[in-house]
């Protein structure tokens, strides 16, 4: 490929992706277009020219299923569904359609700690070990020395362990284990917020910390988590609808399906894969008419479109405090700077615009909400198609388009989108040009069972990888390499290799490798 995504930006587009990590490849350079000193305009009244925009860029960068809404603290300014709930059914998106949101869901567990502070069970610069006793972090001067606020800023100078960093293994542990686990996690910095490292696993922590705080035991932590976001979240915030769940068949009836583009370019649906005890990362399920409520929330400072004070004015804005720097390659379209704080980013532009805002991808799915704070103003923008290889672009068009038109910040950033989209394909079509058929007499001595969940098996005359629900459709390289043709994975490369001992193993170069255990 002529454009390749960073290896931590490819598998996050499998999974809970940070803001922009898959944006990274074409945004560079965009901040120089951006005016050295403009003076925000006030936001425009007649939305019907964004929406017409929107609604062609939908159609152009080839999505299935979507919705956008813009908001004010007291209204929505605009509101549209696009495209069909899945491939199958073609029955149409609606306002109450449910899409898995991601990472935006580490917004809603910010939130929900800060309900937390507001009654005095837990603060914000309460040290995690005094919170809750049995809190032990890879260092004793971590686990002397952390706060509740440094579990949810990205900057604890803790990473994912391994293998959980691919988003592939998110089943593979329980609630208890990633709290109790914490000790095992790799450092990656000296200090609290001397570098930015987007790890699920400690935010994880610190979404179950109040719950731990206030005596639930580590075995009922899932249940117990997705009870408290409910109650003391979705519910007063007017959300009805939003759920923490892996799959919605059976539970829900409105909700869209997943969809990722093959190496020829046709969008084919993928199957729901769990976030399991991860879900204070990426476990929400949420309609646009609630993500618009969410951001109204924002917007009211704590008070919800139905009139509840869900969480107080003081520590919400908490959430907002930038806590560090987010490196410039995973910038935004246009954007001077970013910087994490909890559950959020905050994004300048030249002139001082203020944006408040966070991404989220999973298996098929895409979204992006921000909101300016000085503007009265939201966005909010869910897709059904996957990062890899466009899935991220319609949200950041979006964005691009609001930040042109209302504020006169990288106008040609709208058509930057386009032109990438256009990029990305011809890429596409390049590696699908080079890709052949496996020789399925060939790779026989490779099926099997792998460490990790993995295996490799035959479908017909397609040769696949498999690790729990995800399946990987595999086509062979010039070079004696594979890479992936269908399913949420599409162009990531791996190679299938014999051990000196005649051990087959797969390795996913920069990210893992996994022995054969049982050959079929």
């Amino acid at each position: 490929m002529t454009e390749p995504l960073p290896r931590r930006a490819v598998l996050r587009g499998l999974t809970a992706s940070a803001v922009a990590a898959a944006s990274a490849s074409w945004v560079t350079g965009a901040a120089s277009a951006a005016p050295a000193a403009a003076k925000p305009s006030p936001p425009a009244t007649d939305w019907s020219d964004f929406g017409r925009k929107v609604a062609s860029a939908f159609e152009t960068l080839h999505n299935v299923g979507g919705a956008v809404a813009v908001v004010s603290a007291d209204r929505v300014l605009h509101l549209a569904t696009f495209g069909v709930r899945n491939l199958q059914g073609r029955r149409p998106v609606t306002p109450s359609t449910v899409f898995r949101v991601g990472s935006t869901t580490k917004s809603m567990a910010a939130a929900l700690v800060a309900t937390y502070v507001d009654d005095g069970s837990i603060g914000w610069d309460q040290k995690v070990v005094d919170a809750w006793p049995r809190f032990r972090a890879p260092t004793d001067e971590m686990t002397r020395t952390l706060r509740v606020r440094d579990l949810l800023g990205m900057g604890s100078g803790i990473g994912e362990p391994a293998p959980v960093e691919s988003g592939l293994h998110f089943d593979g542990l329980t609630a208890a284990q990633i709290v109790e686990s914490a000790v095992t996690f790799p450092v990656v910095a000296p200090r609290v917020d001397d570098t930015f490292y987007y790890a699920n696993s400690i935010q994880s922590v610190g979404g179950y910390l109040p719950l731990l705080a206030t005596g639930v035991a580590p075995g009922d932590l899932a249940s117990a988590w997705a009870v408290a976001v409910r109650e003391r979240v979705f519910e007063p915030a007017g959300m009805a609808g939003a759920r923490i769940l892996g799959d919605p068949r059976g539970q829900v009836e409105d909700y869209a399906t997943g969809n990722a583009l093959d190496l020829g370019g046709r969008a084919t649906s993928v199957p729901f894969a769990p976030m399991g005890a991860y879900a204070p990362s990426g476990g929400a399920m949420v309609s646009i008419t609630d993500m618009a409520r969410w951001l109204q929330l924002q917007l009211r400072q704590g008070s919800s479109v139905t009139g509840h004070q869900v969480v107080s004015a003081k520590n919400l804005a908490e959430c907002y405090v930038p806590h560090v720097t987010v490196p410039p390659a995973a910038s935004l379209p246009g954007a001077l700077s970013m910087r994490y704080a909890m559950g959020w980013n905050d994004i300048r532009y030249a002139g001082g615009t203020r944006l408040v805002g966070h991404g989220g991808a999973i298996d098929g799915f895409n979204t992006f909400m921000a909101f300016f704070p000085d503007h009265d103003l939201g966005l909010v923008v869910s897709t059904s198609l996957n990062t890899m290889v466009t899935g991220d672009l319609w949200p950041f068009y979006s964005l691009s388009l609001m930040l042109s038109q209302q504020f006169g910040i990288n106008p040609a950033g709208p058509q930057q989108v386009l032109d990438m989209n256009t990029t990305r394909l011809a890429t596409l079509a390049g590696l699908a040009r080079q890709a052949r058929p496996v020789d399925l007499k060939r790779t026989q001595p490779y099926l099997g069972y792998y460490e990790g969940g993995w295996s490799v098996a035959r479908q017909g005359r397609e040769l696949q990888l498999r690790i729990g629900p995800r399946v990987f459709g595999l086509q062979v390289m010039p070079d004696g390499s594979y890479v992936v043709s269908s399913g949420s994975g599409t162009t990531i490369p791996l190679k299938l290799a014999m051990e000196a001992d005649g051990t087959p193993h797969i390795e996913i170069p920069g990210v893992e490798t996994v022995r054969r255990t049982t050959g079929l």
